[in-house]
């Protein structure tokens, strides 16, 4: 049977409309029946601050283009900025493409023209099958019509030393030679493009992106900062809505994501604690942070001999982690109560389908209600 106390939920970061926030939370609320009185927490007008972050972006290089409308960069998004194909290659693949192209150009059907002499075509394909694997950027290349081309320019360059030589006697090493000096150039101007496309794109992507980076990143610094003051606005909303008492004397449920999960666990686990029967995080960030700067308040730091001791003022915590959410961390192993429990991490499962960006998923997933049922119990006496 779960109880009346008043539920608080504590957003994260990158929030600057309380109405959006507080739309959130009334749906949660709704898909829990309306169980607990739930109430929105906002704190975002005390993050981070984006005016003039334009002023810290390096200049692009002179594009046409007008990157701070968001526009697409010409150069595809893809991991190797335009040496990528639609599918991966292997590099026995990659060779082989070059080379067939190769063969094609020096060996054409007698329709087309007249092809090179045999032996021209195998010390050619010996060439590049012994100068491919000291190519930087083509052996990475994916684009089969880039590789394509690559294999015609070598054969061309094949089928000029041959036509040079005349008929003198032919150097046998020559053809091995001009395809030794030809294709470290073609993979220059293939590392060039590349150089090219990359500034290209991240130029778009810290312009366009700028400002979400210093609502998302600037907020994270802000509350490592001043987190005293977003504190204290959480500590007055909750008095506000449920007395001097509640959080001191009288315990409350709170409910955390991402940043606001550190929020309600600093708060919960702090000197002067936000007294909590029932937590409930996700894509929560608290257990790495006490690793790297413990977060004090009743919490020793982690030596390495046990788990850290979590105070009685946090009753119970359920942890939601979903494999995909890059954000997300566990609890379990790393803290207990003087009883020898933990907190209960809870794994979501979560269709791609829905949502790709996983950070954000939780607040529709229906796993989320039935832990809310599941924590927001009587809460155990300590």
């Amino acid at each position: 049977m779960s109880d009346e106390r008043p539920v608080f939920v504590i957003h994260g970061i990158a929030n600057r409309d309380p109405a959006a926030v507080a739309g959130r939370v009334a749906e949660l609320s709704a898909a829990a029946l309306d169980r607990w009185p739930m109430h929105s927490v906002y704190w975002g007008d005390l993050g981070s601050s984006t005016l003039g972050v334009d002023l810290a972006i390096p200049p692009g290089p002179g594009q046409t283009w007008d990157v701070r409308d968001g526009a697409a960069p010409p150069a595809g998004r893809d991991a190797a900025l335009g040496l990528a194909g639609p599918v991966p290659l292997t590099p026995a693949q990659r060779l082989e493409l070059v080379r067939a192209r190769a063969r094609q150009t020096l060996d054409p059907s007698p329709i087309e023209s007249r092809g090179a002499a045999p032996e021209v075509t195998e010390e050619a394909l010996a060439a590049i099958a012994e100068a491919w694997p000291r190519t930087r950027w083509l052996r990475h290349a994916d684009d089969p019509t880039l590789l394509g081309e690559v294999g015609a320019a070598l054969a061309a360059a094949a089928l000029d030393t041959a036509r040079d030589a005349g008929h003198e006697v032919r150097d046998p090493g020559a053809i091995r030679l001009a395809i030794r000096r030809r294709l470290p150039e073609l993979d220059r101007v293939a590392g060039a493009a590349v150089g090219a496309a990359g500034e290209r794109f991240y130029t778009w992507a810290r312009i366009a992106r700028a400002q979400y980076v210093a609502l998302t990143l600037g907020d994270v610094l802000v509350y490592q900062r001043h987190g005293e003051r977003i504190r204290a606005r959480i500590r007055e909303q909750i008095a506000a809505v449920a007395g001097e008492r509640a959080g001191r004397k009288q315990p409350v449920h709170l409910i955390g994501h991402s940043l606001g999960a550190v929020i309600a666990l600093d708060l919960a686990t702090g000197e002067d604690p936000v007294r909590t029967a029932g937590l409930v995080t996700f894509g929560c960030q608290w257990p790495l942070f006490h690793l790297f700067d413990p977060r004090g308040g009743q919490l020793a730091p982690y030596d390495g001999s046990g788990p850290v001791l979590l105070p009685d003022s946090l009753g119970r915590w359920a942890n939601l982690w979903h494999p995909l959410d890059p954000l997300g961390f566990v609890a379990s192993r790393l803290f207990r109560w003087a009883d020898g429990s933990a907190p209960r991490d809870v794994r979501v499962e979560h269709l791609l389908s829905d949502q790709l960006y996983t950070h954000s998923a939780y607040w529709t997933n229906p796993r989320l209600v039935s832990v809310l049922h599941e924590t927001f119990a009587e809460p155990v006496d300590r």
